[in-house]
This record gives C-alpha cells, structure tokens and sequence, in this order.
C-alpha cells in the first residue's frame, strides 16, 4: 500500500522536536517500572504511523528513537519489542535499512500496511505484556472505536498496562469548514465523524465557532473544545482511563498546529507522563532558543546558552513560588492531603505538564521551610502521593 508522504521527512520541526522529546522522556521510565514484573521482562512498542526512521538531515524519527531505547533498555534487563506499521512503500524501505543498521539485539517488525488492519493482530500478539501505542497521522487518525480497542485487555492490579498516545486535529479545521457550505460534502464530514466517533464534534465546534467569519481565538476554542470531547470519549470507553493535552506549537508565541492525546489506566503513567511532557517542553524551549539564535547577530548568538538557560531560571522560580502558595492555600484548610488528589488545585490549567516532580518537591519545601506543613519531602521518591500534613 502506498501513498504519498514524503514531505513530512525532510527534517525535523520545532513541532516534531516537542513530540519527539516527549516520548525520548516518557518511554524509559515506563519500560524500566511496567517491565519489572512483565512476564519475561517483556514490553511492547507500537508505533501505527512509523515514517523512515529518521529524517533525511539524519535526525532521530520515531522509529530510530523507539530502537535506540529498546537498546538501551536491555541493561536493565528489559526486553522490549518494537512493531512498525507505515503504508507507504518508499517510506517502508527507508526505516527498513535503519532497523537494520540500528536495531541490534532488538525484536523488531516492519509491516507495510495501513495501522487499522494490523492492529488487531498485533494487539493480539502482545495481549499478556505492557504495551505503549504511539499513533501519528499525517492525516486523520483511525477510528475512536479502534483507538478504544487498544485498552480492551485486562485493568487493574498486576494486569499488564496499557498506554496510547496520538497526534490528534490534523485537517480539523479543514474539515470543520465544510459545516458552512451548502455543497454536499456529507462524505468527507462523515470522515471525520468516523475518527471521532461520532458526529457530536460538529455542534461542539458550531457552539464555538458559529460563523465560517469566525475569529482565530474562536476558532482556537472550538478546536480544543472538539479535542477535549474527544479524550472524554476515549476516556469512557478506554475503561477508567485518564488523559493528558498537549498543545505543540510552532514557538510559544505561536497557535498550536495539533494536540497530544495520552490515556492511560494507572495513575503512576499518568504522573510519568506529565513528567516526561515537562522535560520535552524543556527541550522544545532550548531547540527555539538556538533557532532564534541562529537569525541573530553572531556576536549575540554567542551567548543563547547563556540567555536560554537564565530564562529557564526565571521560569522554575515563578513555578516553584505559585506552587508554593497553592500548597499553602491548601494545607489553610487544615486538612492533609495528596497532591495527587488536588491536581486541578495545585497544578490548574496553566502549570499541569509545565512543572514536573522537581519544582513540586522545592515548593513543598518552602512551605516547609515557611512552617506551614510538618511534612518533609526529603527522600520521598514519588511525589504526588506524598500526604501532606498541616502545621
């Protein structure tokens, strides 16, 4: 099967560096715990829209990234498999010749086919250990209902976990302008009502956007307002699963050109995760630093290390200060509580896979420091279950 993808791989944009950060963060921690108790130290890797492996400037894709952490995992005597699907022949050959350079040790597969035809046996193929699926159309993604099939194993304690992540609104608003035509588009509306399950996106994004003259910050909102209809939907049907949005953008200043949708059933992935978005975020920063960098001066690009790594300064400060005053906003309650248990609370909207275990853990130590908690944070590994006790 075929189609044409090729001017996705030249190299690698800001866009890409962010998802791809992510995941380089994520999916060590997630093999190291999940593959401690797997049977056979066994866990599973998907990735449905693999591409060639690397971009043509040499730089990681997916699929080199996935094989170089499976790699690197057999020191902890993990022993993790790695299942590409891509539909595009040429692309096929590309990450063929990678796997073989750089895929060592690693059990690996390769199949040219579409991700919605293989997917059932390869779910069937790794049904008793972890398994994480990375989803990244080009185009639409595959239908919800596929999407839920993934989580259709056994949950809860000692089963096997089980975590998606996949790049959603690709041509959304393509789509969501055709609501304002007379023409019959019916089909092509249909498209994406199968990949969201259902045709509720539509009055969602009328609601936001009601007009096709509509502003960009309406039709901002209608957009994330389809995508977070569509993780409360994955929710209900992935069986008690939680989700992480991201937006990634071109650079901060900028309007976001998809969404990240992560679900997972344990609360330890969902943490993990939203650790892991942290650092990629990090990592995104630096990459539009030394972009920026670039266009400047040579005699003030000199110094971008510098100025980027004072901003980051500036930036974990004003994190650790509001969520030192959250933490003391709630411990005046006089209740003790869980971090965990006060996410929207202490996180809110704005710091939730901004902040990560570190700038948590100096912020509970001002409040400590500040007398406001008995608790000592020192040598606790996991932070969001810590139960915080007020003065």
């Amino acid at each position: 099967m075929s189609s044409d993808t090729s001017k996705f791989h030249k190299s690698k944009q800001s866009a890409a560096v962010l998802k791809h950060a992510v995941i380089n963060s994520y999916v060590t921690p997630f093999a190291s715990k999940t593959g401690s108790t797997s049977k056979g130290n066994r866990v599973a890797f998907i990735d449905g829209y693999a591409g060639p492996g690397r971009y043509e400037d040499g730089t990681e894709g997916s699929g080199a990234m996935l094989l170089r952490k499976a790699n690197e995992l057999t020191a902890l005597n993990r022993k993790v498999e790695c299942h590409f699907v891509e539909n595009d022949a040429a692309t096929v050959a590309r990450l063929r010749d990678v796997a073989s350079a750089e895929g060592g040790d690693v059990k690996y597969t390769i199949t040219d086919d579409d991700i919605s035809t293989r997917l059932p046996n390869l779910l069937d193929e790794v049904k008793d250990i972890p398994l994480f699926v990375y989803l990244d159309p080009c185009g639409l993604p595959i239908p919800l209902d596929e999407v839920a099939s993934i989580f259709k194993r056994p949950s809860g304690h000692g089963t096997p976990a089980t975590e998606v992540l996949i790049n959603l609104t690709a041509g959304l608003r393509r789509f969501a302008g055709m609501l304002y035509s007379e023409k019959a588009i019916g089909n092509s509306l249909k498209r994406l009502d199968e990949a969201f399950g259902g045709d509720w996106w539509r009055d969602v994004w009328l609601d936001k956007c009601p007009t096709k003259e509509g502003s960009e910050d309406q039709k901002m909102l209608a957009e994330l307002a389809v995508v977070e209809g569509y993780a409360e939907r994955l929710r209900q049907q992935a069986s008690g699963a939680g989700t992480w949005i991201i937006d990634v953008k071109p650079r901060v200043d900028l309007k976001p050109i998809y969404y990240l949708v992560f679900a997972s059933r344990h609360p330890d992935g969902l943490v993990t995760f939203g650790d892991a978005t942290s650092m990629g975020l990090e990592l995104w920063r630096k990459h539009n630093a030394e972009q920026a960098a670039e266009d400047t001066l040579f005699s003030v690009a000199a110094d971008w290390e510098d100025d980027w790594k004072s901003e980051e300064k500036k930036l974990k400060d004003q994190w650790i200060g509001i969520l030192a005053a959250r933490l003391t906003s709630e411990l005046a309650k006089g209740k003790p509580f869980r971090i965990f248990d006060r996410a929207d609370e202490i996180l809110g909207a704005d710091l939730a896979g901004l902040v990560r275990t570190m700038h948590l853990r100096a912020a509970v130590k001002e409040v400590l420091a500040a007398k406001k908690t008995t608790t000592d944070p020192k040598g606790v590994r996991d932070i969001y279950k810590l139960l915080l006790m007020p003065a």
